[in-house]
């Protein structure tokens, strides 16, 4: 993992008897240095995003979402590497191909946006708070995905994301870290478009930091 990565999630790693490694400043650089220690060490490495059983396992919320809600127009899905956004496009779309996917990603680290948009992968600086959306590359293996079937790729801002925090705990009594924010965030920033329509939210994480949830909480608007 980074250093400095999300303690919660680092103690949840070692109550399950992983060993952690540290090392690099960010998600990528971290990832690197894993494929190379597998390398070296003869390890089978599983990829974060560019493994096909990742995308088939995450998009087993797909299919509970389409069978709890099948009549649902829209999904929205928070975007780091893609391997969420590209399972929800297999499983919403084999279901049902008139559901429009949304992938929400922090414009403080739009590499996955940007490779989307150019159809190429491509990589962009990365300065977000959000640490699940933390990414500086596109990944080939969601991106051929998504270019197939995502309908529509939404950039909000890291305010933006503190700010759906603080509402998913106001008004559903959810608590949510930076990157399971973001496709509340995304759903409120195209909210004229989502008007009328039969919308589900992707929540996809709860290891939020109290000093995280401070900083979103001092966002918040007055009365």
């Amino acid at each position: 993992m980074p250093e400095g990565a999300n303690p919660l999630k680092v103690e949840s790693m070692r109550n399950l008897d992983a060993e952690v490694l540290f090392h690099g400043g960010h998600f990528d650089e971290s990832r690197a240095y894993a494929e190379s220690l597998a390398a070296e060490r003869g390890m089978r490495y599983v990829h974060a995003v560019n493994e096909p059983l990742l995308i088939a396992g995450v998009g087993t919320y797909a299919l509970e979402i389409m069978e709890e809600f099948p009549n649902v127009d829209y999904i929205l899905v928070p975007l780091g590497g893609g391997s969420g956004a590209a399972g929800v496009c297999i499983v919403a779309k084999a279901i049902n191909p008139t559901v429009k996917v949304v992938a929400v990603q922090s414009s403080q680290a739009p590499a996955g946006y940007l490779s989307w948009k150019e159809g190429r992968l491509v990589q962009a600086p990365m300065g977000t708070r959000a640490e699940g959306l933390a990414t500086g590359t596109g990944y080939e293996m969601p991106q051929a995905i998504l270019r197939d079937l995502l309908d529509d790729f939404v950039l909000v801002s890291d305010e933006d994301i503190s700010r759906a925090m603080v509402m998913l705990i106001e008004k559903a009594h959810t608590l949510a870290e930076g990157a399971g924010a973001a496709a509340l965030a995304g759903a409120l920033s195209i909210k004229k478009q989502l008007k009328g329509k039969r919308v589900a939210v992707v929540v996809s994480g709860s290891n939020v930091t109290l000093e995280a949830l401070r900083g979103a909480l001092d966002l918040r608007k007055p009365n």
